[in-house]
């Protein structure tokens, strides 16, 4: 299986935290070299994000860390790829043998698909089981990349969306509102993240007043550039949202 876990080169603890959690269940995987945007002049951090952005420049770093493995596994002939960050812990429903089934579910079809590897309040329709008691479903909306699973057809449209960087990279409900990737989760939390208190988030985000304007803003610059059928898709996702908001749990 083809797993990339994004960290820092120069964070000993956080590689080391994630070498053990794999170690655990003998599972290979290999790192990439997160991108460091806050470490970048404003001249070149300028050029990887939109005007004006609200976003942080550790935002825009974890943007481009995700895009950049995108590019390596789009330029491989892998199917789909695992991506975890390091700051992760497998729960004691981890199981490889699940991982396997999202992968098959992954790749039997051309459509782009996502799933993280944790259940979401967002969830919607049961889709199948994936083995060892873990089922899978669709969902309206996810958050968080620690631990997610993604297709060819996936990866390459949120790379697009996101070059130059838009907003967050786990934006999920964007991407399931402008039709770029379907979005799945489990009913079984796999991967989780570590509290800060014990590895602190690397990731800092400005909260401006005007974050929202701005976000919101950011999102009508590609839903404008839809065809009328991916505006009333897009519309049409985005009610079906505000109507189940009321029941959303994590009770499945």
């Amino acid at each position: 299986m083809n797993i990339v876990v994004i960290s820092d080169k120069n964070n000993e603890a956080r590689r080391e935290n994630a070498t053990q959690e794999f170690k655990k269940h003998n599972v290979e995987f290999r790192f990439f070299d997160a991108v460091m945007a806050n470490r970048m002049s404003k001249e070149e951090l300028d050029t990887k994000a939109i005007k004006d952005t609200f976003l942080s420049p550790s935002e825009i770093g974890c943007a481009l860390s995700h895009c950049g493995v995108y590019d390596e596994f789009l330029n491989s002939d892998e199917k789909s790829i695992m991506i975890c960050e390091d700051d992760i812990y497998f729960t004691e429903d981890f199981n490889y043998d699940s991982l396997l089934q999202i992968k098959e579910f992954l790749e039997e079809t051309d459509e782009p698909r996502l799933v993280v590897l944790q259940k979401s309040i967002y969830h919607h329709k049961y889709i199948r089981s994936v083995g060892n008691n873990v089922n899978l479903y669709s969902t309206r909306n996810a958050f968080c990349t620690h631990g997610y699973m993604i297709n060819r057809a996936g990866a390459e449209n949120i790379k697009n969306l996101q070059t130059p960087v838009k907003f967050e990279i786990d934006a999920f409900k964007f991407y399931y509102w402008l039709d770029a990737c379907k979005l799945y989760c489990l009913d079984k939390d796999l991967i989780l993240q570590i509290s800060e208190d014990i590895v602190p988030s690397t990731v800092e985000k400005l909260w401006k007043a005007d974050r929202k304007s701005k976000k919101d803003a950011s999102y009508k610059l590609i839903y404008n550039q839809l065809s009328l059928k991916g505006k009333l898709i897009s519309q049409y996702r985005r009610l079906d949202k505000a109507i189940h908001k009321p029941f959303e749990s994590l009770d499945y």
